[in-house]
């Protein structure tokens, strides 16, 4: 059985509801929670003394139904603006980068009714899978805006799949060492995007998604990602130590999403560059 970490966020004051992580045994157990303040965030340009590097143009979005189809959103986002412009429904960095364009493939109108109600409204249907947050299974038979970290890798790759592109998707642990800092500096050099599941205020538990794009070598000052933190589209790069649980924004699990065109757009495009390099030959 997949871990089932279940992270939950408030709007109001910036704040995180917290949920604790259980062991495989106490799986689907209901977790109590607590409410704490986000951390100072640390803003800032990379120190650029040792390897660095920042993807830009990765769009940031307002918290909606939950921080994992948020944070997941920036990632589709940016794909969507560098060749897989079928993910989401509005087109180029204008209508992209505002939340109010992407809503619906963030959490779907049918979604947010049947689930942001706690409990689960009984009275509507279950309803198809059409947005990010459907196949995250956020706020399903849990409080508003809380999502499972077994479900992320889902997220990325089923809601891309609905679209029309294939994608390889999975979570890794940063305890133990099976996400290290080469893993996210190899990421981030080959153009793709992570999100963390991060514990925000250092009480050992993982507590909020974030998209993650950048990393910095500050040599003894430290290890360092660039993420947002979900809380506005208006939101430059926010800088957090690379660290595990038990420190301010350290890394709990990271999850891997690598987006391709399906085989038969591919044999499409293929089909396309023969007929033009034939006409071309044939001039």
């Amino acid at each position: 059985m997949r871990p089932k970490v279940i992270i939950g966020n408030a709007v109001a004051g910036l704040i995180c509801a917290l949920a604790l992580q259980g062991a495989a045994a106490h799986a689907d157990e209901p977790w109590s929670t607590a409410i704490a303040p986000i951390s100072e965030l640390e803003a800032g340009e990379p120190a650029g003394g040792g390897l660095s590097k920042v993807i830009s143009g990765v769009p940031a979005y307002n918290w909606y139904h939950g921080c994992g189809p948020t944070a997941a959103a920036s990632i589709i986002g940016y794909y969507d603006l560098n060749g897989f412009g079928s993910l989401f429904d509005a087109a180029g960095w204008d209508n992209v980068k505002l939340t109010a364009n992407v809503k619906d493939q963030i959490s779907s109108p049918a979604h947010n009714a049947k689930y942001d109600p706690h409990p689960d409204d009984p009275n509507l249907p279950v309803p198809p899978n059409t947005s990010i947050a459907c196949w995250f299974r956020t706020s399903v038979n849990l409080q508003y805006g809380w999502s499972y970290l077994s479900y992320s890798d889902d997220a990325l790759r089923e809601y891309a799949e609905y679209r029309g592109y294939e994608c390889t998707s999975w979570y890794e642990s940063y305890a133990g060492g099976a996400f290290t800092w080469q893993d996210l500096v190899d990421e981030i050099d080959a153009g793709r995007l992570l999100m963390f599941l991060v514990d925000t205020n250092a009480d050992g538990t993982t507590d909020h998604f974030v998209p993650v794009f950048g990393y910095d070598d500050r040599g003894v000052d430290g290890l360092y990602y660039a993420c947002y933190t979900t809380w506005s589209e208006d939101e430059t790069v926010t800088w957090k130590q690379f660290r595990g649980m038990g420190n301010a924004w350290g890394v709990g699990y990271a999850t891997f999403a690598i987006v391709t065109p399906e085989p038969s757009a591919l044999l499409l495009l293929g089909a396309g560059a023969f007929a033009l390099l034939k006409r071309r030959r044939g001039q």
